[in-house]
């Protein structure tokens, strides 16, 4: 920490110059400061998203979240305990850009067998082009696994897979609302920065520069459009993004971060062990930008797999101690067991080996490598 007078009121104050961008606790203004040369810059386009949640609300939304999603929504109450509240104001840079994207590509015939492939072939030369708008939000975070959930907050129509960090703003914050369609969005309902409109969350400093913000939402706009353009085609041959930007601004937005646990009464509880979840919620419209189940798929064979093993434990003595018919009862019941036991674990592997995938593609190393240095 550093002392700094406030270009703007003069008055001094503590500050971490390793942040790209300083704010005035005194006037919310919003500074840039040369370590080398002693200058500041006074930077205008920075705005802030009014925060309308405390922690008890925040509490009762994601409550009613999952009455909403649970089949006994009375038993919620009873059985969902939220362990860990915590609010901040996420920086992100908000690219206002426009891309448009010509391809050209193989598709293939609908009806080859009716085709003279002498003169033909299977694929027809296809072409097409598609123009998009976005306001695309990149963290000004250097660290944007800091705060779960935001590398997966984009969720597009296409049946494609995303595995980058950037979102666009307007559809992501309109995630989940309660309210009427005609509140404004976050976008609309941005101030200028001042402090007093975070309520009480602390607000996070700026760490990324806009000009590494808009060279990774390029990057992010171009590879999402390649992947649109692939379902338009068998064999894609070629395919051009040319990205228009129309503004670069900076977006203080609130966001809750929520812990839960699922401790169940009935029976399940003998063979459930929970696990905290969580849920991310928008500080402003009040909607779950994203969330975890209590139970998955994966959880729910996993428990199938104990009862079965419990029930081909008790038939066995049965079929023991009683009539030999309930032998072959037992030995169903445990080949259930087992295929859920291995069930689980493939699921288990496959989730451990996405997880290596995503590190190797992060920093370039062959998973193979990975997989052999984490055994």
């Amino acid at each position: 920490m550093h002392e700094l007078t406030c270009p703007s009121c003069n008055k001094p104050s503590q500050y971490v110059f390793s942040d790209y961008l300083l704010m005035c606790p005194f006037c919310s203004a919003t500074f840039r400061f040369d370590t080398d040369s002693g200058q500041k810059e006074l930077f205008g386009d920075h705005y802030i998203v009014p925060n309308l949640l405390d922690a008890g609300a925040v509490k009762e939304l994601s409550l009613e979240w999952l009455r909403r999603l649970h089949h006994r929504p009375g038993a919620v109450d009873k059985e969902f305990f939220v362990v860990d509240v915590q609010g901040f104001s996420l920086p992100v840079w908000v690219i206002s850009l426009e891309a448009h994207t010509a391809w050209k590509g193989l598709v293939k015939r609908q009806n080859p067998l009716h085709v003279n492939l002498s003169s033909a072939g299977e694929h027809l030369l296809e072409s097409g082009q598609f123009r998009r708008g976005y306001r695309w939000a990149i963290s000004a975070r250097a660290n944007i696994c800091e705060t779960w959930g935001l590398t997966r907050l984009h969720e597009p129509p296409e049946p494609i897979n995303t595995e980058w960090d950037g979102f666009p703003l307007d559809s992501t914050l309109s995630r989940g609302r309660l309210l009427d369609d005609d509140q404004k969005s976050a976008y609309e309902a941005r101030n200028f920065f001042e402090f007093k409109y975070a309520n009480g969350l602390p607000i996070l400093g700026v760490q990324v520069d806009e000009h590494e913000a808009l060279r990774r939402a390029k990057n992010h706009i171009e590879l999402y459009h390649y992947k649109i353009s692939t379902l338009n085609a068998d064999f894609l041959i070629d395919n051009r993004t040319e990205v228009e930007v129309a503004g670069v601004q900076l977006i203080h937005i609130p966001v809750w971060k929520v812990g839960y646990l699922y401790r169940p009464k009935n029976i399940l509880r003998h063979f459930y062990k929970g696990r905290e979840k969580r849920l991310l919620i928008d500080g402003h419209g009040k909607g779950v930008l994203t969330g975890q189940l209590a139970m998955v798929h994966t959880d729910k064979v996993l428990v199938n797999g104990y009862v079965t093993s419990g029930a081909a434990f008790f038939f066995l003595l049965v079929g023991i101690l009683w009539h030999p018919a309930f032998i072959v009862v037992a030995l169903f019941a445990l080949i259930v067991a087992g295929t859920s036991f291995y069930q689980s674990a493939q699921a288990l592997k496959a989730k451990e080996l996405a997880q290596l995938e995503n590190i190797s593609n992060s920093f370039g190393t062959d998973p193979s490598k990975s997989a052999q240095a984490a055994s």
